[in-house]
């Protein structure tokens, strides 16, 4: 007996679900899709579309809001514009009617919608938007108070001359002011043009931008030479003392 229950049930399901797929396909199914202007859950506001999808011959659609026709068309895809400051504010039911090619009438469920008023949709609107702007601003208020606390400080924190630096996430650049590498820091203003910055070793600002790693390491060498005494050789690699004492030892054998 239980395997002929789960024969019979396969069965039945078999013979259901085409009907239900067809059912479906024969169904005609409005969307209502916003162009420009407010939507929030039921309540809309300003420019909107009707768009009707059904049976393969669907041959002409009416759209309607309450029992005012809005347009008709006779092309897939099947829609039409309208704008709700068109109808008084309040409740409307949005439906559409079509025709297949066989003639057959086709009716879509009803769409229940609030029209609002402009002043309404854009108070709703900033409802939502409000604590998203204020937590956007608590955060430019943040970096901008910590720039100018840093700019009020003037600390310098000037690195010997030649040091290596650690540029650490956010990269480095060179001081147009003192021709100096130094790390970006977090609180610079990224602005358009570049990241206002202050130099860690003559503590002044400028609008500077981001450096390859090559180029900064080039300006701590030169840092290096400029830093030794007049008429001392800058110190040798292990390659370059290597290739000296060769040098060297071939200059003694010709002796």
């Amino acid at each position: 007996m239980g395997i002929r229950s789960v024969l019979l049930t396969g069965a039945l399901l078999a013979l259901l679900l085409p009907a239900g797929a067809a059912a479906q396909d024969d169904e005609l199914r409005l969307f209502v899709r916003r162009n420009f202007g407010y939507s929030g859950g039921s309540q809309i506001q300003g420019s909107f579309r009707m768009e009707a999808e059904g049976p393969a011959d669907l041959a002409s659609v009416t759209f309607k809001v309450d029992d005012q026709v809005v347009g008709a068309d006779s092309e897939a895809p099947f829609r039409v514009d309208f704008d709700t400051d068109d109808y008084g504010l309040g409740w409307h039911d949005l439906t559409a009617q079509g025709e297949t090619a066989s003639g057959r009438a086709l009716v879509s469920a009803a769409r229940r919608f609030e029209f609002v008023s402009a002043a309404a949709g854009w108070e709703t609107a900033w409802r939502i938007m409000a604590p998203l702007l204020g937590v956007l601003l608590v955060v430019m208020l943040l970096v901008v108070g910590t720039s100018l606390l840093q700019l009020r400080r003037g600390r310098r924190h000037p690195a010997p001359l030649g040091a290596r630096r650690n540029y650490g996430l956010f990269g480095g650049t060179i001081c147009p002011k003192c021709g100096r590498p130094f790390a970006l820091h977090l609180w610079g203003l990224n602005l358009l043009v570049g990241k206002l910055d202050r130099c860690d070793h003559c503590g002044r600002w400028s609008v500077v931008r981001a450096l390859p790693l090559e180029q900064l390491r080039a300006a701590e060498a030169a840092e290096r030479r400029a830093a030794q005494p007049a008429g001392e050789h800058p110190a040798e690699s292990a390659e370059e003392q290597l290739r000296r004492q060769l040098d060297d030892s071939r200059f003694t054998d010709n002796q």
